[in-house]
């Protein structure tokens, strides 16, 4: 039998039913929680995603002044200074500041920015306070709100600053209260190389001083300032004898830095028992020093440069006696010196050198330290000799400051001669003078008969307290040649003295 089948329509019992399921479904989907609602991991189920706040902002800093905290005010030296912060969001997400800065005395808001530039997590972000909102001597609070790309808030971070922008006034300075070794006053003269001396500096108890910048001598150095105080003591122990300028400048809190004080002081010479003449004939022919005679006894001595070696003197080259030496100086370096002064450069003196030049060069055969330089120089020159002389012998006198006195002599440097040169300073007449006489060679004889130079004129000259040299001057040109022997003398000497010399050398 065929049978045949119908697809029937639901009844009204099944639409019912339809329309309640469809609706508990609907009502399931409004109640599930989104992916940006935060809702705790269930078992078998992935973390759904949080959006949180960005962080506390960080690394407050005003420039110029340094860290900003909230505790204490931080000095300002600026109207408009550069306010830093570093922003951080614990998604990663860009993050913008808020800037709003407010008078702490009054409360009132002098400045508020907008939403900031937005930029990566842990950046930098700097705004400058425009000119005409902060006052010098006023305290502001600094408040920075953190917002992330999503416009959610993070903490606010304040701080506080202070303007100052008013430098602190000049600088007291005087010897500090009990001094000692030395008491260096102002525009006086005292003390001596070697000798420590204390200065007090201070300064206006208004001016909020936290160190003192100062130089003396040419050396800087900063001493700071206990706090509520307003001075500090600083020693010093001079180096060099003479004129000397202290300048010291105050710094505040903020970094604001006062006017110099200018401080004058003379370090004085030391007192030193200086021999009244002495003679080296420089004959020991091996060895590191070179002893002398005086009057009363054995004199000072000079220690060699290691490079320093020795040769024939005046009487061996000219005569063959082997037993006469002399000092070769052939290379930078070479020379001898003693352990401090020979010469009260302050007075009357005069130094003899017999010499044999090996070059036409400049060079210092003989010196004295002095402060900033050598007190005299005896040797050859390539400036400031006479009309058609390329080099002469020469005696270069330090006066005070920066003048000098130059005497040269007529006879004429001649590679492998000898010669004696007398230098003379007469603090009597003012003067300083080059006498010299001519040995020659073994081929050439010279005239033995002493030329004197002309006199120059010249004012105080300065002690001076560093050691006698021969060969290379403090600063000076390198000599090439020959010291044969050297004389000193505590007075300017005469034609007796001169006549010894230019007879039979030193």
């Amino acid at each position: 039998m065929r049978r045949s089948v119908q697809w029937s329509t639901p009844g009204r019992s099944g639409r019912a039913r339809g329309a309640v399921v469809a609706a508990l479904v609907a009502a399931a989907s409004l109640l599930a929680p989104s992916a940006a609602t935060a809702a705790p991991p269930t078992a078998g189920h992935p973390h759904r995603l949080v959006n949180r706040a960005p962080l506390a902002p960080t690394d407050l800093a005003v420039d110029p002044g340094g860290a900003c905290a909230a505790g204490v005010a931080a000095p300002v030296r600026s109207t408009t200074p550069t306010l830093r912060v570093t922003l951080t969001d614990p998604d990663g997400d860009h993050v913008a500041p808020t800037t709003t800065v407010r008078d702490r005395g009054t409360g009132k808001v002098v400045w508020r920015t907008g939403m900031g530039t937005s930029q990566a997590s842990g950046s930098s972000h700097a705004v400058q306070v425009p000119a005409g909102v902060l006052r010098d001597g006023r305290t502001y609070e600094w408040a920075v709100e953190p917002r992330d790309a999503h416009g959610r808030k993070g903490p606010v971070a304040r701080c506080l600053l202070t303007v100052d922008v008013t430098a602190p006034g000049a600088v007291d300075v005087a010897p500090a209260p009990g001094s000692a070794p030395a008491a260096y006053a102002e525009d006086t003269t005292a003390g001596a190389v070697g000798l420590a001396g204390q200065f007090r500096f201070s300064a206006s108890a208004a001016d909020g001083v936290v160190a003192f910048e100062y130089a003396v001598a040419g050396v800087r150095d900063r001493v700071g300032v206990a706090a509520g105080e307003a001075s500090a003591t600083v020693s010093w122990t001079p180096a060099l004898d003479g004129p000397t300028v202290l300048t010291v400048q105050a710094v505040d809190a903020a970094g604001n830095v006062g006017p110099e004080r200018f401080y004058r002081f003379t370090v004085g010479s030391p007192v030193v028992e200086l021999p009244s003449d002495a003679r080296w004939r420089l004959d020991e022919g091996a060895g590191a020093t070179a002893g002398s005679a005086t009057p009363t006894g054995a004199g000072p001595t000079l220690t060699l440069s290691p490079s320093t070696t020795w040769t024939g003197g005046l009487m061996a080259d000219l005569f063959g006696e082997d037993d006469d030496r002399a000092l070769l100086l052939d290379e930078a370096g070479d020379g001898a010196a003693s352990a401090g002064p020979l010469l009260d450069t302050a007075s009357s003196y005069s130094v003899i050198a017999v010499v044999r030049a090996d070059g036409t060069g400049a060079g210092t055969v003989v010196s004295q330290d002095g402060a900033g330089g050598p007190a005299f120089t005896l040797g050859q020159r390539t400036d400031g000799c006479p009309d058609g002389v390329i080099s002469c012998w020469a005696f270069d006198v330090a006066g005070d400051g920066a003048s000098e006195a130059v005497a040269t002599s007529t006879v004429p440097v001649v590679p492998s001669a000898w010669v004696a040169l007398v230098g003379i300073r007469d603090a009597a007449t003012g003067t300083v003078r080059l006498d010299a006489c001519s040995f020659g060679t073994a081929d050439q004889p010279g005239d033995f008969r002493i030329v004197t130079g002309a006199a120059q004129p010249v004012g105080a000259t300065p002690a001076s307290s560093g050691p006698f040299r021969i060969g290379t001057a403090s600063g000076g040109d390198a000599w090439s040649g020959a010291v044969g022997g050297l004389r000193t003398y505590a007075k300017a000497v005469g034609a007796p003295e001169e006549r010894i010399v230019c007879s039979s050398g030193v």
